[in-house]
């Protein structure tokens, strides 16, 4: 399988080092704004991710570990940039409209995935792999794979669902700053708050996240909701969940299902973990959710105590685990 990552970003960059290995997808393109220059210094060096060698730059393309990946710079993908082509990762941020992506399937693509949640009617299905990727069909050309915060809360939230069917709750992401905020303060095209700076602020804002739950979870829309805090650290991020559900589960009773869990069905996409973990801890880890039982807190949720109100905490690396779930996705299709 032959793939065009176009937008090599955090993302696409984190995407290329999981891939770069014997029996992976080979991503044969790259299309980025970026002088070829930049986009192999940046790959090569990174501030979280430690260097990776093996980058040159010949003939304006890239040279990997001797292997030629070929690049061009384009606003929109063209026919020459398509050919022998059979997924595009559009992980650009730009240009996700049902139109836009229809258009690269006309050009050849066999499918397309879209790193970021869409609105309903862009993409055929939302996948968050190790939830719902069981229900990938042949029909499905454009896929959502949603966002790194669906993929930590939504896992958890389906298998304590399971057990104590919910009610209701709340789920709060701590997550590090983007590059879709400021280093000094400014402004910003959707969010006055996003336009501060990201590295000495408190930033609340929204968070999409809960668009690709509401996609992969019908049955519990409008159940949970949520929003993010961008905080000043460059990875490694946090949720929050205060779920409110039916029957009576103590604190050990949620630990143990989850444990289940990480270690049976959900084995790869959920660690279960006892030690005091801080932000930098995940750093690297592939999961979707590092669960710190530790903070698992549960109590009555009615004075007639036949719900409880649960506390949960857990970790992800919003880089590097959503990477994997792409490559995974990538794979599985």
């Amino acid at each position: 399988m032959r793939i065009l990552i176009n937008g090599f970003g955090r993302v696409g960059r984190a995407l290329f080092r999981i891939l770069d290995k014997p029996g992976s997808p080979v991503v044969a393109h790259v299309n980025d704004p970026l002088p070829a220059e930049q986009l192999a210094y940046l790959l090569r060096y990174d501030t979280v991710m430690g260097r990776f060698d093996g980058v040159s730059v010949q003939d304006g393309q890239l040279l990997v570990n001797g292997r030629r990946v070929s690049l061009s710079h384009n606003g929109k993908l063209s026919a020459a940039d398509m050919n022998g082509i059979d997924v595009v990762v559009n992980s650009s941020g730009r240009n996700n409209t049902r139109e836009s992506l229809e258009q690269l399937l006309a050009l050849g693509a066999r499918r397309v995935v879209i790193s970021q949640p869409v609105p309903a009617g862009v993409a055929d299905k939302t996948i968050l792999q190790g939830v719902n990727h069981d229900e990938l069909r042949d029909e499905h050309r454009i896929i959502s794979a949603g966002s790194c915060t669906a993929h930590c809360f939504t896992p958890i939230v389906r298998v304590l669902h399971e057990q104590w069917p919910l009610i209701r709750g709340y789920m709060m992401t701590v997550h590090a700053y983007t590059s879709g905020q400021n280093i000094v303060d400014g402004g910003h095209e959707r969010d006055p708050r996003r336009g501060r700076a990201g590295a000495a602020n408190i930033v609340p804002t929204t968070t999409e996240s809960m668009l690709a739950f509401d996609q992969v979870q019908p049955n519990l829309a409008n159940k949970l909701t949520g929003m993010a805090q961008r905080v000043p650290v460059v990875n490694g991020s946090n949720v929050e969940l205060v779920l409110e559900m039916q029957g009576q589960a103590t604190r050990e009773m949620i630990n143990e299902t989850v444990r289940a869990a990480a270690t049976g069905r959900y084995k790869g996409i959920i660690e279960y973990s006892e030690d005091p973990l801080v932000s930098s801890d995940v750093i690297g880890n592939p999961h979707s959710a590092v669960f710190d039982s530790a903070l698992t807190h549960a109590g009555n949720g009615d004075i007639s105590g036949q719900t409880t109100l649960a506390r949960i905490i857990a970790w992800y690396d919003n880089e590097w685990g959503y990477a994997n779930r792409l490559a995974q996705l990538i794979k599985t299709m």
